[in-house]
């Protein structure tokens, strides 16, 4: 796990070619991806993270799991300046 200054990210080894296949399930702050070959990695967002934006992607053979911190969320990821 590791931390940017907006965005909260895990990443976890997944199989090889198991893009189209893998499923990832939120319930509550668990974050749960599972795989039709036995593959299976859970963990726990902390209360911090805006666990309404999650988003995930697989880049070769690693999940990445981003959600951006709520004190981000309003603002810094909404684009644009005033002025």
């Amino acid at each position: 796990m590791s931390n940017t200054p907006h965005v909260f990210v895990v990443t976890c080894a997944v199989p090889r070619g198991s893009s189209e296949r893998l499923h990832v399930e939120l319930a509550g702050r668990t974050v749960t991806a599972a795989s039709p070959d036995g593959f299976r990695h859970t963990f726990e967002l902390p209360p911090e993270v805006a666990i309404e934006r999650l988003e995930w992607q697989v880049y070769s053979d690693v999940l990445e799991v981003r959600a951006p911190y709520r004190s981000a969320a309003h603002g810094v990821d909404e684009g644009g300046s005033s002025g």
